[in-house]
């Protein structure tokens, strides 16, 4: 009975002894002051763990005695591991309460790959607003590297690949492709013709990216008014406000066995006093995509990316001049209903941009900066087995911005001018095109929440240029000037409660139709359609809502994010009919002289027409996750479904991702990490006019990293069961499926 009351007594004692302890952080990178997610955080040699949220943010409770001789860890493949003993920390007592608390604010990792050679200059980074923004960087982004932009963020939830072959795929935001999300670099948009058709490449090559983010709600409408699903940035080496303090070569070597592709990228940081000067190069070569079932003919790329930045350091301020050389030559698959030996696409931009940037003091501004971009975009199309230019596509664009901007505040004005050419056989008239926008953002820090808004507004105008050619479906009286007035807002709240963070925001978006929705009338070789404007389109509206909640404690994370989005005038190009009989090559078409086939066009004789209409619609979807953390293991589930309906004509809308979950399980070490990634995709049978069935599939991928002494070396083994699958999303489904096994290898290093 002695041995009970003493043992009893001891324990007692404990708790008595014993403190509640809270300390609360936020981790961000030390060369882009972005947030880092999912690092580790630690007392060493106790039980007590969390991890950092998508905001970086953490909290950590635990109870102890006292804090002497115990220290707080910070870990995360790809980054210094961090120590900070916790009896230097300051303490104090919470109001009302009996738990100390110490805010250590931000905290910053160093990359084992840039280490300390660069050094952040006259700026901060604009942090991720809402739990649904996404930042894809370090080992993550080599994880899930691939040849496109697109086919890199397939694997995240409600995204989808719209495809046309691996050479110009392209992302789809819960159900929104095209221009209704904007797609940049470095916070500039690319000038290039990759949101107007299938078949035009995007101007990326992805050995020059080091970082993705897609930013939604309030804090997505400094891009554009277009943003209702958002924004996908892709960051670049040679940012001007990262400057090193001695030379250095960073080198970026790679190769896929799908498409047999190598590429290669050469990056110098040449400080020289006061100048720097930043010089990069890309090399990329590809061959036909293949598959379980065989070779895609006529798939195959050459990509040559050239630029050449010059930066001037002063000591409040700086000018950087950039010029860029971007080439791709690509192929697009052949199709009886086009052209049956394919198309050859050469793309040509020049690029020139001057960005003057000043740190001010100025009512709650303490940043100014003005842009300049000029962009030289030139675009041909050929028949497989011909020498002859079919349609040659140009666009000049001439982009100015002007802003004065804070951590918590920005404001500023964009002139947009574009110029736009065609000949051949495409009827898409000359015009000149004037955006004008003003667009601002705010956010209020209170006691227990954030308060965001933000707006866009201004007019567009379309100057179609006289003469014009012969049309063949439209009447030169419809062609005919068009301008459009349009406003943009939204407002977001962000609220943080014990281990809870709630995120909703409400939204607005104008979107004015393109030059091709408006006037085409014309075949397009590569997307085997012919394709007939709408003069009459007004401008499309969209209103949507999003709403979010994580919980986070410890080693556990969960999320759930829905989003609701209504529009009461939707467009897009739909095929106006569909031949329900075979044809057959070489013999008369079986649906001779209907009115939605254009006859005596494409290699056989016949293509399909398309046309822009307008309708009410709705797309709302649900996004799930689970992240778990034990020790040197890492669980993470993602769900995600979109729905899409036609209201006016009562059926389900077209180009759709159908469900995804994701699987991850991670096991990582000092300098290796393992991972395992299972991605099951379900059956698309809720079908828009003219799609088709497409059966649902597993797929089983593995990865492994190693990372030591400025080294990293990633290889993927992508579907390792060759499972024969195909993408909903792909315009060629009906040709090939997505590629089977393959084998990818990237090498990164920093001399």
């Amino acid at each position: 009975m002695i041995n009970k009351l003493f043992i009893f007594s001891i324990v007692s004692l404990g708790s008595l002894l014993s403190q509640t302890y809270r300390i609360s952080g936020k981790i961000l990178d030390y060369q882009d002051k972005f947030p880092i997610s999912d690092v580790n955080i630690y007392i060493e040699n106790t039980n007590f763990g969390t991890i950092t949220d998508l905001n970086g943010n953490f909290n950590l409770e635990f109870n102890l005695s006292n804090l002497n001789n115990f220290k707080l860890k910070a870990k995360i493949i790809g980054y210094k591991q961090l120590t900070i003993p916790l009896d230097n920390l300051e303490i104090k007592f919470c109001s009302g309460c009996s738990i100390k608390i110490s805010e250590l604010g931000n905290i910053f990792l160093i990359n084992e790959v840039i280490e300390l050679e660069s050094i952040h200059v006259h700026a901060f980074e604009n942090n991720l607003s809402q739990i649904s923004d996404i930042t894809i960087n370090g080992q993550e982004f080599n994880n899930n590297l691939s040849t496109n932009i697109a086919k890199t963020l397939e694997n995240y939830p409600n995204i989808g690949v719209s495809s046309f072959g691996s050479n110009v795929s392209k992302p789809v935001l819960r159900g929104y492709s095209g221009d209704r999300f904007l797609l940049t670099k470095g916070g500039n948009l690319l000038g290039d013709l990759s949101q107007t058709s299938i078949d035009h490449a995007i101007s990326i090559d992805m050995s020059e990216i080091n970082k993705i983010q897609i930013i939604r709600g309030p804090k997505s409408l400094i891009y554009g008014s277009n943003t209702i699903g958002g924004v996908i940035d892709a960051g670049t080496y040679g940012n001007p406000k990262f400057r090193f303090n001695n030379f250095t070569t960073k080198i970026n070597l790679g190769y896929q066995s799908f498409n047999n592709s190598t590429y290669g990228n050469v990056f110098f940081y040449i400080p020289i006093k006061d100048n720097q000067i930043n010089l990069s190069l890309n090399e990329r070569r590809t061959k036909s995509q293949t598959s379980p079932i065989g070779k895609l003919r006529n798939t195959n790329s050459e990509i040559s990316n050239y630029k050449l930045g010059y930066i001037k350091y002063y000591q409040n301020s700086f000018i950087y001049l950039m010029l860029e050389n971007y080439n791709m030559k690509y192929g697009i698959p052949p199709s009886e209903e086009g052209h049956i030996n394919g198309v050859d696409i050469d793309l040509l931009k020049n690029t020139f941009q001057i960005n003057y940037h000043s740190d001010i003091s100025l009512y709650n501004f303490d940043q100014f900066d003005i842009y300049y971009n000029y962009i030289d975009y030139e675009h041909s199309e050929y028949e497989s087995i011909s020498d002859f230019r079919a349609v040659g596509l140009a666009k000049n664009t001439y982009n100015t911005k002007i802003e004065l901007k804070s951590s918590q505040n920005i404001i500023g004005s964009e002139i947009d001018i574009k110029k736009s050419s065609s000949e051949g056989f495409y009827w898409t008239p000359k015009a000149n095109e004037i955006n004008i926008s003003f667009y601002g953002f705010y956010e209020h820090i209170f006691n227990n929440f954030n308060l965001l808004g933000s707006y866009r507004f201004g007019h567009s105008s379309i100057f179609p240029i006289k003469p014009f050619l012969n049309f063949s479906n439209l009447d030169d009286k419809q062609v005919i000037s068009r301008f459009f007035p349009f406003f943009s807002s939204s407002i977001g709240l962000k609220v943080n409660y014990n281990n809870f963070q709630f995120s909703s925001w409400l939204m607005n978006t104008m979107r004015e139709p393109t030059l091709e929705e408006l006037y085409s009338d014309g075949p397009h070789l590569g997307t085997y359609s012919y394709e007939i404007g709408s003069p009459v389109l007004d401008i499309e509206k969209i209103y949507g809502i999003e709403s979010a909640i994580k919980y986070n404690k410890k080693s556990f994370t969960l999320s759930v994010i829905t989003f609701y989005n209504y529009s009461p005038y939707y467009y897009q190009m739909t095929k106006m009919g569909k031949c329900e009989f075979e044809y057959i090559a070489g013999e008369n078409h079986p649906c001779a002289g209907a009115e939605y086939i254009e006859w005596g066009s494409g290699s056989t004789g016949w293509l399909y027409k398309y046309k822009p209409k307008g309708i009410e619609s709705l797309i709302n979807g649900l996004e799930f996750g689970i992240i778990y953390n034990y020790k040197d293991f890492k669980f993470k589930y993602d769900f995600s479904l979109v729905r899409g309906y036609n209201i006016s004509e009562k059926q389900p809308l077209e180009y759709i991702n159908p469900d995804k979950q994701k699987f991850t399980f991670k096991y990582s070490q000092k300098i290796i990490d393992y991972n395992l990634r299972l991605i099951k995709v379900e059956s698309q049978n809720r079908l828009g006019e003219f799609e088709s069935y497409t059966p649902s599939y597993f797929l089983v991928d593995f990865i492994f990293n190693f990372n030591k002494n400025n080294k990293i070396i990633t290889i993927q083994l992508n579907n390792i069961f060759n499972e024969l699958h195909y993408n909903h999303l792909s315009r060629i489904k009906s040709i090939m499926p997505e590629p089977g096994i393959n084998l990818s290898i990237n090498y990164k290093i920093l001399i």
